[in-house]
């Protein structure tokens, strides 16, 4: 199995210069606080402006205060070249405890690729993902910019990741601000509103979006501040595998735990300073690196696949739980959304060796500690592996068993049973509950696909929206890269992800089948039973793996596929079905409703 480090893709992306090609620079863009020169790049006829800092450094006396603008610095015209420097990283648990300092404080920094000579364009502002503790803004989505004609801009944002930017408890409360990073994003996308128009972006035209924890943090973004800002700051939302970890209360026994395992690694947990109430200077006066090491150390105590530094319901600027916020519908910022996940979210952040119903109930109990017994009773009610159940790794196509309750490619019995259930709980399920939420928004519009195509893993929905339409290697071919960048597009461009008639005819005729994409085809998801309508994106095709499956004494074969990476040797193509998301793996809006039933008792 990969294991969590491999997983780079999602949880970091390697700084790297966009748009290989001859380059010239680009115009000085004069923000009034400072000047930026970029560069332009002949090939993609694109002005890239890398490593603009939106935000002062949030050191000394900022740690953990509101972010603020920057000072006034125009005595040169700052290169915007290369990336700024990525924001202190910490490492999920468990994992090693002492790590070189990885990063700098002074982090605050945004990319924008920008189509040149151009005004008025739509604006996407894309936040990395990296469970709140790893990431940067050092990527670029230019090959779906170009696929779409070059006809919006893109953002790309950093923010304060681990225990500088997700520090908890009420000693934050009272002398600083909670949540830092989320607020880091939100003076981000008002910098977007003051200064995009200079790259050529209309501010009015704002669609945010993430994957993982930068789904996650779009999620909260559309909660902020019980939804009064509306489309103050975006319209639309785009959210990949939207990461909901237990959310706890701002003073909560974790936050509370790990705020205080941070301060004692520091030095600043000690008698004398809890006595004079002075352990929140102690931690601003701290140096750097014993903060970064600290941050790291507890970060990693947490648990498996876990980061200790999450953010936290604040009851002012997080005001509620996201499944009780979600599921009132309205009091939401934004109008639209486009929601998304994988088939087989969390293998990598699942322990292996579950191979008992006990093993499964200590798994559930430990990541969700405040469980009652009938809790329990009801989760395994609908997650439990008949004595029957068949040992075999398949693929679920979802509409029939075996689902990916019992079987995976991965994992099957008690182990894919704790599997299936922490993707839901913390990727699939917030993903729904998103739809729901717009749905039910006065005027709201929401759309949703579930990315299929093996392995179908946490993040590999992303790749055929950041890579080139002709890549090979990776079980899609050009027509399924396209369509999907056509969709990415059409969002941002039009605010419905539906593909027009000219984009299915330019695709037709060259393998696969997309028009359930299709506009007038593919319906918005409806926050109702039997209504949930979202599309399963997959290749079909390859070699074809017989299985034999045993359901209640019913004896079923069963045909999966397993892609070859040469795409030319065999028969993949493209298929784009509609599908009921209530109904989809066996029932998985029933199991949604528990855990949005259970909130108060998990997410507290």
């Amino acid at each position: 199995m990969q294991s969590l480090c491999t997983l780079s893709f999602v949880l970091t992306i390697s700084f790297s210069r966009c748009c290989l090609g001859q380059s010239h620079p680009a115009p000085v863009v004069d923000l009034g606080y400072a000047r930026y020169q970029g560069y332009y790049n002949t090939s993609y006829d694109l002005n890239v402006y890398n490593g603009i800092r939106y935000a002062a450094a949030p050191i000394g006396k900022l740690r953990w205060q509101l972010p603020r603008l920057p000072a006034q610095n125009r005595s040169q015209v700052f290169p915007a070249i290369e990336p700024g420097s990525q924001c202190p990283q910490s490492a999920f648990g468990p994992g090693p405890r002492i790590i070189p300092p990885q990063g700098s404080e002074d982090c605050l920094f945004l990319n924008v690729f920008a189509p040149a000579n151009k005004t008025k364009l739509p604006v996407m502002v894309f936040i990395h993902g990296g469970g709140y503790g790893s990431g940067n803004a050092g990527f670029d989505l230019v090959p779906q910019i170009l696929t779409n004609g070059n006809k919006y801009i893109t953002v790309a944002i950093q923010y304060r990741l681990g225990a500088f930017g997700f520090l908890s408890s009420a000693d934050v409360a009272k002398s600083g601000v909670l949540n830092a990073g989320i607020h880091d994003q939100y003076f981000a996308l008002q910098w977007v509103q003051k200064y995009i128009h200079l790259f050529g972006g209309d501010p009015k035209q704002v669609t945010i979006g993430g994957v993982s924890a930068g789904g996650g943090s779009v999620m909260l973004l559309g909660m902020a501040n019980g939804g009064v800002d509306n489309t103050t700051l975006f319209n639309g939302l785009f959210v990949s595998s939207p990461y909901l970890p237990t959310q706890w209360k701002y003073d909560g026994e974790w936050p509370r735990k790990y705020y205080h395992s941070f301060a004692e690694n520091v030095g600043c947990h000690t008698d004398e300073l809890k006595a004079n109430n002075s352990v929140f200077e102690c931690l601003i006066a701290a140096d750097t690196d014993v903060l970064q090491n600290a941050s790291n150390f507890v970060s990693t105590s947490a648990l498996y696949g876990q980061w200790a530094f999450i953010p936290v319901t604040d009851g002012k600027f997080i005001k509620e739980r996201p499944t009780t916020q979600l599921l009132k519908g309205g009091k939401l910022n934004g109008v639209r959304i486009l929601s998304t996940h994988n088939r087989n979210e969390a293998p990598d952040f699942t322990p292996q060796g579950l191979t008992t119903e006990e093993n499964f109930v200590g798994f559930v109990s430990e990541n969700y500690p405040m469980l009652s017994e009938e809790n329990i009773t009801s989760i395994l009610d609908l997650y439990y592996i008949p004595a029957n159940a068949s040992n075999i790794l398949v693929a679920s196509n979802g509409e029939n068993p075996p689902y990916s309750t019992t079987n995976s490619e991965w994992a099957y019995g008690w182990q894919q049973a704790a599997t299936n259930l922490y993707a839901e709980t913390t990727f699939i399920c917030p993903s729904y509950w998103l739809a729901d939420g717009y749905a039910n928004k006065e005027h709201g519009k929401a759309w949703t696909y579930q990315f299929s195509v093996p392995p179908a893993q946490h993040g590999y929905n992303m790749y055929p929206l950041f890579a080139p339409t002709d890549g090979a290697g990776t079980g899609m071919d050009t027509v399924f890269r396209t369509a999907l960048q056509y969709m990415f597009g059409n969002f941002v461009l039009r605010g419905d992800p539906t593909l027009d008639q000219a984009q299915i005819s330019a695709l037709d005729g060259n393998g696969g089948n997309i028009t359930a994409a299709g506009a007038g085809v593919w319906p918005q998801w409806q926050a109702t039973a039997g209504s949930n309508w979202m599309l399963n994106l997959n290749m079909t095709g390859g070699i074809p793996v017989n299985n034999t499956y045993v359901q209640d004494g019913v004896t079923l074969e069963v045909v999966s596929y397993m892609p070859s990476n040469n795409i030319s040797s065999t028969a993949l193509e493209a298929d784009f079905q509609l599908v009921e998301g209530y109904s989809w793996e066996g029932g998985r809006g029933k199991r949604c409703q528990l855990w949005a039933d259970l909130a108060p008792w998990t997410l507290e």
